[in-house]
């Protein structure tokens, strides 16, 4: 079987294992290996305390640096990843976790671990999640279809479908971008409500203060919010054109 090993800049969840000296031992989750993250590459500037950043146990996203296979060794960053990439990962380790305890609670022990590895073949726990609430969607028949190929009895198919079901009720996410738009003709605040009021009936519009403005979407998934609210912003950046105005996504 070929060794498994992360790419250079992918994003991996590990479990900080130990800290010996000036470095931090964790174990790579997805890749079920050891990483090391270098003092310098935990937090900018000098380091007084090490604990006061992370802790043996604790879950950290990492950055992977370099990948030495001939030595299995992997330098990582905690420094390198932002807040926006740290949630991402982190929704993604929730929602593989959320699966694992439903499939639990309608697989029995001989059955689990061999559905478990089929989905992992071809597609992470969390895109498994999305895969089935995208199927509901069209079909619950499809969605069933989907589960019975992978060895669910129907009845077993019926539960989970439930499961996922009441999931899916749980608290909307939300994604927001903060947007500029500004014009120099006369009527120029006509312009930007001939802009804005069409968005404002697909997402929520806030005014924040001249030229600036909060679009925020609500949706089942990050996945999802996410499509629509890039989707929306073309929107934007497409009649701001047509009506001569300046458009801004602030970062």
């Amino acid at each position: 079987m070929k060794e498994r090993f992360p790419e250079e800049d992918e994003l991996v969840l590990c479990t900080v294992e130990k800290i010996v000296g000036t470095s931090v031992f964790v174990k790579i989750e997805k890749y079920q290996r050891e990483g090391v993250i270098n003092f310098s590459e935990v937090a900018p500037g000098r380091i007084r305390n090490i604990r006061n950043y992370v802790r043996v146990n604790q879950k950290v996203v990492c950055k992977v640096l370099r990948v030495d296979k001939s030595k299995g060794h992997i330098d990582l960053s905690l420094r390198r990843v932002t807040a926006k990439e740290r949630k991402q990962v982190m929704e993604r380790y929730e929602r593989a976790k959320d699966v694992k305890i439903m499939l639990s609670l309608v697989l029995n022990k001989e059955k689990l671990p061999k559905v478990i590895e089929e989905i992992e073949k071809k597609k992470e726990l969390s895109d498994f999640f999305f895969e089935i609430q995208e199927l509901i969607e069209k079909s619950e028949d499809k969605a069933k279809e989907k589960l019975n190929a992978l060895g669910f009895t129907n009845n077993e198919a019926e539960k989970f479908l439930k499961l996922i079901k009441e999931k899916i009720k749980q608290k909307l996410v939300k994604v927001k971008a903060e947007i500029m738009l500004t014009t120099q003709a006369e009527d120029g605040i006509e312009r930007i409500k001939k802009i804005l009021v069409p968005i404002s009936k697909k997402a929520n519009v806030s005014y924040v203060a001249a030229p600036r403005y909060v679009l925020s979407i609500e949706e089942k998934n990050y996945k999802e919010a996410n499509k629509k609210l890039e989707k929306l912003l073309n929107e934007i950046q497409k009649k701001a054109r047509e009506l001569n105005c300046s458009f801004e996504v602030k970062t």
